[in-house]
């Protein structure tokens, strides 16, 4: 997952170990999963944190969300939490914490130290499993896009039941250097079909060096095809 400026939201992942499999497609890594959106801590909290706690404390992530039915609303952790360590580990920033918890197995449970107005509280999270609609756009950020899943009632020529439709696309990244445009379908992944964001997910986790998209728009007379190198 990449790291987002300050002020947007992520959903908190941890994967685990990639498993190849021996077909086109490969399975996408089991992800443990917090169920959280969060953010970097700005300058005007950080100096809040540092005149109650004291001048280490302006640092951590903010909680910035708590996605309904994850491990982190079953913790009881809450929107406005500062999570500034992972058992014994301390917390800086948004990427740090991606780390620390990607290291975490499914199921494992973890404490988080956290700030909550003027009080230190621990909250004991167990790590939950990633549901597939994150993962595929997981796998997207990689290459600076934003998929979802939608319902095909214009009739593509995929004639699936579903589409897996491009809704954002990160200006300066590979997929808008490469020409994907937002409402772009994805048909098709390293030759791989996509009917779904399981199949998306599958063909583009199993991608190496580079990902050959094929995608359908609106006003073109025939799907495009675009390859975009994988970030290292």
């Amino acid at each position: 997952m990449t790291r987002l400026p300050v002020g947007r939201l992520l959903c908190l992942a941890a994967w685990c170990l990639l498993v190849p499999v021996a077909v086109g497609a490969q399975a996408p890594p089991e992800m443990g999963w917090l169920g959280v959106s969060i953010s970097e801590v700005n300058e005007e909290l950080a100096e809040r944190l540092g005149s109650i706690f004291g001048p280490a404390a302006g640092t951590g992530v903010q909680v910035v969300d708590v996605l309904k039915g994850g491990p982190a609303e079953a913790a009881g952790l809450e929107r406005g939490d500062v999570i500034v360590r992972v058992d014994a580990q301390p917390i800086w920033d948004v990427r740090q914490l991606q780390r620390v918890v990607r290291a975490q197995p499914i199921s494992t449970r973890v404490v988080l130290s956290v700030l909550r107005g003027t009080s230190r509280v621990s909250v004991p999270v167990t790590v939950g499993r990633m549901p597939l609609a994150a993962k595929a756009q997981l796998a997207g950020e990689r290459l600076g896009f934003v998929v979802r899943e939608v319902e095909d009632t214009a009739g593509g020529r995929s004639q699936a039941p579903v589409r897996v439709v491009i809704v954002f696309v990160d200006p300066d990244s590979p997929a808008s250097r490469a020409g994907l445009q937002p409402q772009d379908t994805i048909v098709r992944v390293n030759d791989q079909p996509v009917q779904d964001l399981e199949g998306f997910a599958r063909a583009l986790w199993g991608s190496q060096k580079s990902a050959t998209l094929v995608v359908e728009r609106r006003g073109a007379s025939s799907p495009l095809s675009v390859t975009l190198p994988i970030p290292g």
